[in-house]
């Protein structure tokens, strides 16, 4: 992408943000995660450009903030000041030169000068240690949480299937909330479970023979078959029932 293409890759993002509030929601997260554009404008693993938006920290920093700040000009636009921003993002990558520690503590610094709602790490696991640019005898989540101290609401996620790993997770004390993306694809119904004492239906791994009941879309359906992190575990190899759902 050109500079300018790159600007109006971020007044998409807006535009997309828009179309959120138009819509009636009550509020958008920004995925700065997961290796997707953001996170690959923050990684000098991927990002090579050696203009405005590329080189080094700062300016890798510039893609993410610079979306932040144009979602919020769109809710000022729309005097929604009730509207909620939160920004997602993967604390480490592996490689000489993935993200480490010490660059994403950079930008939890200048995220907590924006006016953002809460800050959201994605993790596989919880309690995974720091790789690499921090403390490495702690985990990832602890070293983000002591760096917010308290200034913004803090979010984590990390493989909780059962009610009991949310609650261990929660009394850490490292997050205000955790989210639960796995446990909702298997248990659709997991706040009803949890209300109503049914803790002990909570389901942590894909069963073939339910495919349907969890309403999969094919790309996830072939992601669970591919054994993917982004999908719960397959209780079964799930190669007998290509057939059946491709």
């Amino acid at each position: 992408m050109t500079e300018q293409e790159v600007w109006e890759m971020v007044d998409s993002f807006a535009y997309a943000a828009e179309l959120v509030m138009k819509a009636g929601f009550d509020g958008v997260e920004i995925h700065g995660a997961n290796g997707w554009l953001i996170q690959q404008f923050m990684s000098a693993a991927t990002n090579l450009r050696t203009d405005y938006w590329g080189g080094n920290l700062e300016k890798r920093m510039r893609f993410p903030l610079a979306i932040v700040d144009k979602i919020d000009e769109m809710r000022k636009k729309y005097n929604r000041p009730d509207f909620i921003i939160g920004y997602r993002f993967s604390p480490e990558e592996p490689g000489e030169d993935g993200i480490m520690m010490k660059e994403t503590l950079a930008l939890v610094d200048a995220l907590l000068e924006k006016p953002l709602q809460y800050l959201h790490i994605s993790l596989w696991d919880f309690y995974k240690k720091v790789r690499r640019g921090a403390d490495t005898n702690l985990t990832r989540v602890q070293v983000v949480h002591d760096r917010i101290n308290g200034r913004m609401p803090f979010f984590a996620s990390g493989n909780l299937y059962t009610a009991d790993d949310m609650l261990n997770a929660y009394q850490t004390g490292w997050v205000e909330s955790v989210s639960i993306g796995k446990s909702i694809m298997l248990n659709p119904n997991l706040v009803e479970l949890i209300q109503t004492g049914r803790e002990a239906e909570i389901e942590s791994t894909f069963d073939w023979e339910k495919a349907d009941y969890y309403r999969y879309t094919p790309a996830m359906l072939q992601g669970t078959m591919a054994g993917t992190d982004f999908f719960p575990p397959s209780k079964q190899n799930g190669v007998r029932y290509r057939t059946n759902y491709f």
